[in-house]
């Protein structure tokens, strides 16, 4: 039987192709001298590739007719864990016999004995053969390409001794886990923005294989990349044997359906791959709220349209998922356009409700008179770490709380956290430490969080960790203040804390005080403990004075004001009388309305 794409073929051809079943093709050989003479013949005639499946009998067991640049490959009874017992022989009309990226796919994905492309032209003595064999790289399978052979060298070929070799090897192959995902990176930017993206990539457990960098001044519409080059990625993804393909920007939803049908994997975006990490990350209810709802508003308009089928938007064509297609809601996304819809509402309708939760305990702390203090920089920068060193070194911040989690890992916070922390006049302040910034921060995610961010809109001042041992961070600082100005925070009174100096060079801190020359900066060392008090320092002259200086005698019968005094006011002189403490502070307003009762009023 001939299957495919035979409208238009003549009866006669198609006798002449039933004929071919009766050929016996012996197993030293790839293919016989008949059939290739007769599918050249054939497919000239036609213009159409024809393909042939051979089994390891030497019986044809399917041939099928397609179109000028392809043919569907008969299905094949496969069974074991090896290779399928099956070679697959097609031809190119064009005359180019080079494998195409689907041919390898074939080739690699079924484990074929073998595939051979036969360029065909008039003579068949003249026509170019390639075959691909399977292979192993890196303990894992790909292909060898055998190019440009002639008919004679393509017939002296010993098949048989071939696939014994590829099949010993392929047995001593440990394959990796089905989950375990292999990418190839691909950016049109800079091999700084590239090196990230492996760093984004490993943060989601993904194995980068291969970078390809093309520096593009104008994007593809259809492929973001030139489609040559997609082709060679296509060819790369075989070698290397990924099952992932992420690229180092954002990508329409059109862009990736186009890509997988040539790259035949999943293929990803900068952006889905910082969603994921988010989603990973995400601990607290507000957190996985965010998380779901930056998800969510990221996807929604890449649907193709009301109905779409989200099977390919939940990350590809993954069996198990993986990177890009986990996280809270995603059974959401498996729903139609109008469910992702309520699914987004009533997210913000429970946002809401947690930032009401919030508001009660900010409100508190105005009334209390404490200035609020907010971290904000690059991921990894530092910024964790130096926030529990300033809660540790702070003498009177004996509250036992969890610290938030250090590590040398990109968005390791993600979760704000507010904890007050003591000056050295004995003010209190509220420190916040807030998500960390990073270049091309989607903007599905700088919506999702900005009830966290207002702890920047409302701070007194705001911290600016820079990593100073950082090659790049020059372009970090601007990244960290194209966020601010997104978020209407450019012009707040902004400390920039040159961290990691311990690790920094010489070179790199020269120029980061001339880019910064003329801010408010300071250098220190969060993990190796250097000038944090000179920040402590720093940060009580800039922020708001809200101390007034009194002068009171409390009677022995109210000393627990005295507690209360030193422990939220600046002591500058005490002393013991008759009637009571003589006591002189600089104290908050709402502790003076307290002890007003027993102010000294001077004559």
């Amino acid at each position: 039987m001939i299957t495919g794409n035979i409208n238009g073929v003549k009866k006669i051809t198609l006798e002449r192709l039933e004929n071919l079943y009766e050929l016996t093709i012996d197993n030293a050989s790839i293919f016989s001298y008949e059939l290739v003479k007769e599918i050249n013949d054939i497919s000239r005639t036609i213009k159409k590739e024809l393909c042939v499946v051979i089994n390891r009998k030497g019986k044809i067991t399917g041939i099928s007719v397609g179109k000028v640049n392809s043919a569907e490959i008969p299905s094949m009874d496969v069974t074991g864990k090896g290779l399928n017992g099956f070679r697959v022989i097609h031809t190119h009309p064009t005359g180019d016999s080079t494998l195409s990226s689907m041919d390898i796919s074939a080739l690699v994905d079924l484990k074929l004995d073998a595939i051979a492309a036969i360029g065909i032209r008039e003579n068949i003595e003249e026509a170019k053969i390639n075959i691909g064999f399977c292979d192993v790289y890196n303990n894992s399978i790909t292909f060898k390409e055998l190019e440009d052979l002639t008919l004679e060298a393509s017939l002296e070929l010993n098949f048989r001794d071939k696939i014994t070799y590829v099949e010993k090897i392929i047995s001593e192959v440990n394959q990796w886990e089905d989950d375990t995902e292999r990418a190839i990176l691909v950016s049109t930017d800079s091999e700084e923005s590239l090196e990230e993206l492996v760093k984004l990539a490993e943060a989601c457990n993904v194995l980068p294989v291969y970078k390809v960098l093309q520096k593009k001044n104008k994007v593809h519409s259809a492929y973001y990349t030139g489609q040559g080059k997609v082709q060679e990625i296509a060819h790369l993804r075989q070698l290397k044997n990924a099952n992932v393909v992420i690229f180092d920007d954002e990508l329409s939803g059109s862009q990736v359906r186009n890509l997988e049908e040539i790259i035949n994997c999943k293929v990803i975006d900068r952006t889905t791959l910082i969603l994921d990490i988010f989603a990973r990350r995400a601990k607290s209810k507000e957190g996985i709220l965010q998380v779901e709802l930056a998800m969510l508003s990221h996807k929604l308009p890449r649907l193709r349209d009301a109905n779409a089928n989200l099977a390919r938007i939940k990350g590809g064509v993954g069996v198990k998922g993986g990177v890009g297609s986990r996280g809270p809601g995603e059974k959401k996304l498996e729903t139609d356009r109008r469910h992702i819809e309520r699914r987004i509402e009533e997210i913000k309708n429970e946002l809401s409700k947690v930032i009401e939760q919030r508001a009660v305990q900010k409100v508190r702390r105005t009334k209390n008179n404490i200035s609020k203090v907010a971290i904000v920089g690059y991921t990894n920068a530092g910024k964790s770490t130096l926030r529990n060193k300033l809660c540790e070194i702070s003498a009177a911040n004996n509250i036992d709380k969890e610290g938030v989690l250090e590590a040398d890992m990109l968005f390791a916070t993600l979760d704000t956290t507010v904890r007050a922390v003591t000056l050295s006049d004995n003010r209190k302040i509220s420190l916040s430490d807030t998500v960390g910034f990073i270049s091309k921060l989607p903007h599905e995610l700088v919506e999702a969080f900005k009830s966290t961010l207002e702890e920047v809109l409302e701070a007194d001042l705001l911290l600016h960790v820079v990593d100073g041992a950082n090659e790049e961070a020059i372009k970090q600082i601007e990244a960290v203040n194209l966020v601010l100005h997104e978020l209407n925070a450019r012009d707040k009174n902004i400390i920039v804390v040159l961290n990691k100096v311990d690790k920094a060079s010489d070179e790199n801190l020269k120029e980061l005080r001339a880019f910064l020359k003329g801010e408010k900066t300071i250098e220190v060392s969060a993990v190796k403990e250097i000038n944090l008090h000179g920040l402590l320092n720093a940060i009580g002259r800039e922020i708001p004075t809200k101390l007034i200086e009194k002068e009171f005698i409390i009677p022995y019968t109210e000393q627990k004001l005295i507690s209360i005094l030193h422990e939220n006011s600046k002591v500058i002189n005490e002393d013991y009388t008759e009637e009571g403490t003589h006591i002189k502070v600089l104290v908050h307003e709402e502790i003076y309305k307290r002890c007003m009762d027993f102010e000294v009023i001077a004559l």
